[in-house]
């Protein structure tokens, strides 16, 4: 199956400083207008590489998803693919009509109604008559903004934009889609919509799909490009592309510490599937967590909770002695607890304890966090996914 998209060693490069940057575009459109010459290929001053050597193909049936942190190049990447910057060496291939959602409100005059604007789009993609108004009415039923179809764009939230947007491009049926965070924003019962529309669109065209969400990413995507500093490190399956964003998140996030972690009055062990956990260390799905608590400093009675976070801070689980009702013996000075398996989706997560008073109302101490890093194979943007014992049943006939 011959490729819809055809990128061939890509190169493009920004200047940090502004005027700079102005002059040589100056320079550079001089040199093109009266020489013939495209801009100068090599760094100047000030100028950094934002792309080195892109090169991939793209066919029909594939949802690329393009994984990198901040300022990695990749939306200088689908900028350069859909024709809205120039590459300053290589090219980019084309063979098919190709759409793209690279900002919500892009194409959109603010001042006309959503109507209005869609029915400009489908005109300037050779829409008339018939064809024009079938395909209004279907983006407005799919858009579902109700009577802020017929109301100026400058009046829609950043949600209404998105809809109108995606359904502008999706329901043309391209032979190429390119969507950059678009369904960051809109609700849940549209980006299930938009999954649904993306998986149709997938079976005769290629889609170029940009998120920060690994969930997202997972669930539509068949093939991963890493891009780091502009470079392409890994271009393959989606879930070993995951797994290297996601380690990639890890060695930024992870701090330089022993194994012992500690506040002011509570310190404690982690153990995994039995032994001493050490900083780096990746857990498998599954993973048999303990912790080994030191409370000779504490007071009788506190309560102790263990928190499991996720990259963003949410408390995902909370383990509470207090539900436990812990008799505190005048000996002890550890504190054991078996938290179970870890039966968690592949990403970056933190562990702490909090301290609370015997009342858990005050709090009285909370350690540094303890940053985990699960790995896996991804099925589902669910953070926790617990197994359960599945076996098949013959129901016999009644007599």
């Amino acid at each position: 199956m011959s490729a819809l998209i055809e990128v061939n060693g890509l190169w493009k490069k920004y200047s940090k400083d502004l005027g700079a940057s102005v002059r040589y575009a100056a320079k550079d459109l001089m040199r093109g207008a009266f020489l013939g010459k495209g801009g100068d290929s090599e760094l100047r001053e000030s100028e950094f590489w934002a792309l080195r050597d892109i090169n991939f193909s793209l066919r029909r049936g594939e949802v690329l998803a393009i994984l990198g942190h901040n300022g990695a190049g990749k939306s200088t990447l689908l900028k350069c693919i859909a024709g809205k910057l120039k590459a300053d060496r290589g090219s980019v291939v084309h063979h098919g009509d190709l759409g793209h959602l690279l900002e919500m409100s892009a194409g959109f005059a603010q001042t006309m109604t959503g109507r209005d604007n869609v029915s400009v789009r489908g005109r300037l993609m050779g829409k008339g008559g018939k064809d024009l108004t079938r395909y209004i009415e279907e983006v407005k039923e799919f858009a579902d903004i109700d009577d802020f179809f017929d109301s100026p764009v400058q009046f829609y939230s950043s949600g209404m934009k998105s809809r109108l947007g995606f359904a502008a491009s999706s329901v043309m049926t391209p032979d190429i889609l390119i969507i950059d965070e678009v369904l960051a924003v809109g609700d849940l019962a549209f980006r299930l919509r938009c999954y649904e529309r993306i998986n149709e669109l997938a079976r005769n065209a290629a889609v170029i799909f940009v998120s920060h969400s690994v969930g997202q990413v997972a669930r539509l995507c068949n093939r991963g490009i890493y891009l780091e500093k502009g470079c392409a490190l890994f271009d393959g399956g989606v879930q070993q592309a995951i797994s290297l964003y996601q380690d990639k998140v890890g060695d930024q996030n992870e701090k330089k510490r022993g194994h012992v972690y500690h506040a002011d009055l509570v310190s404690f062990d982690l153990k995994v599937n039995g032994e001493l956990f050490t900083p780096g260390k990746k857990l498998g799905y599954g993973a048999a967590l303990a912790l080994d608590i030191d409370i000779s400093r504490l007071a009788d009675n506190v309560q102790i909770r263990v928190l499991l976070k996720d990259a963003s801070q949410s408390v995902l689980m909370d383990w509470n002695s207090a539900r436990c009702e812990l008799e505190w013996p005048e000996t002890a000075s550890i504190l054991h607890a078996d938290l179970g398996r870890a039966e968690l989706t592949p990403g970056a997560y933190s562990l702490s304890i909090q301290v609370m008073s015997p009342d858990g109302v005050d709090h009285v101490s909370l350690s540094e966090s303890i940053p985990l890093r699960v790995t896996g194979d991804y099925y589902y943007a669910v953070p926790v996914q617990r197994t359960a014992q599945w076996s098949f049943k013959e129901v016999g006939n009644e007599s």
